[in-house]
């Protein structure tokens, strides 16, 4: 059955087709965008992305821009995102291309390399400038250098040396002219009595002082050191420790020095002036001789041990007294009668002497 249309109905029929296909194309088109505008949400940023400088590292030497770049990525696919964020699983790469350009500064635009075709990259920042030198390579010897000639925590600095003494810069041809002198530079602060060497960083500086980009073989030294501490002599004294026995009224403590030897931080050494020594008295009991430790802080103590000599003073009691008087007495009475003996016997000398006289005479008469 064939349907008739007439003729009149036509351009309203032509009119209402074309309505119809703009309300569907414009619907769709905006599901579309917003379909689109939905699967772009994801972004990611990543800092310290380390840039590939693409050059002949045989014959030349760059230097003059920074190592690391931040980059932002983009993208509806959120697993390949995460993915390229990981340092350990990334594909993609900052590189910086200067194979086709000769020695001198350069402006060069960094690139992306193997990301993926589902996500955007910005690089901040996009470009850097690139100084390009023929290499050269000389060998130099060492010199340790400190931050300072004292160190934070105090300590003096003696005589100091590197191992090995020399080593090999490779750098460019002008900076290679400008190299004064190469140093293994020692954060002094980092310095104690307990240690007698430390690892130092190589670094080349021109004649104002200033680093200069350059490679070292080795990269850091050892640098050998002395360290001279403050000194100073300090007065000693005894500190009577513990309670006396009961017989005992006091002591008498000598000490075989006067002085000791104290070594340290500047800083802390000021602060002393004496040093006290106890000595322990509680148990004395006749005069004896005791070996002590001197007391110590923050700083080291030479000698470290002092003797002393501690003697007692005991009490005086009233028995004491009493025996000490009869004593006395008893000596008295003995000096009196030997004096009395001592009479007696020059009085029988005497008349021993005249009895004999006596006797002479009377024979001479006879």
């Amino acid at each position: 059955m064939r349907i008739k249309f007439k003729k009149s109905n036509a351009p309203y029929m032509l009119i209402s087709l074309v309505f119809s296909l703009i309300l569907f194309f414009n619907v769709n088109s905006q599901n579309f965008s917003q379909l689109i505008s939905s699967e772009t949400n994801y972004e990611e940023s990543i800092q310290n992305v380390p840039i590939n400088v693409l050059y002949d590292s045989n014959e030349y030497f760059v230097h003059g821009f920074s190592s690391n770049v931040s980059v932002k990525l983009s993208g509806a696919n959120r697993i390949q995102l995460n993915k390229e964020v990981d340092p350990d699983t990334r594909d993609f790469s900052v590189v910086a291309d200067l194979r086709n350009l000769s020695s001198g500064t350069h402006e060069i635009r960094l690139k992306t390399k193997n990301l993926s075709s589902s996500l955007f990259a910005t690089i901040e920042p996009e470009k850097i400038s690139v100084t390009i030198e023929k290499k050269v390579k000389k060998e130099f010897d060492v010199s340790p250098i400190l931050s300072s000639t004292t160190s934070n925590n105090g300590l003096k600095i003696g005589e100091m040396s590197t191992q090995p003494e020399k080593v090999e810069i490779t750098t460019g041809e002008n900076t290679m002219k400008e190299i004064d002198r190469v140093v293994a530079s020692v954060d002094s602060s980092k310095l104690t009595t307990d240690q007698a060497s430390i690892q130092a960083p190589i670094q080349a500086l021109n004649a104002s002082g200033e680093a200069l980009p350059i490679q070292s073989d080795p990269q850091n030294v050892t640098v050998n050191f002395e360290i001279q501490t403050p000194s100073k002599e300090v007065s000693i004294y005894p500190i009577q420790e513990g309670d006396l026995p009961s017989d005992v009224e006091s002591v008498k403590i000598d000490l075989n020095r006067t002085n000791v030897t104290i070594t340290g931080v500047q800083s802390v050494i000021d602060q002393i002036d004496s040093i006290g020594i106890p000595v322990d008295v509680s148990r004395i009991q006749g005069t004896v001789k005791k070996f002590i430790d001197v007391p110590s802080g923050d700083y080291q103590i030479n000698p470290k041990t002092v003797s002393a000599q501690v003697t007692p003073v005991f009490k005086k009691s009233q028995g004491s007294e009493t025996n000490s008087t009869n004593h006395s007495s008893s000596s008295t009475t003995e000096d009196v009668a030997e004096s009395d003996d001592a009479s007696r016997s020059s009085e029988t000398s005497a008349t021993q002497t005249t009895n004999s006289q006596e006797d002479s005479t009377n024979q001479s008469t006879n």
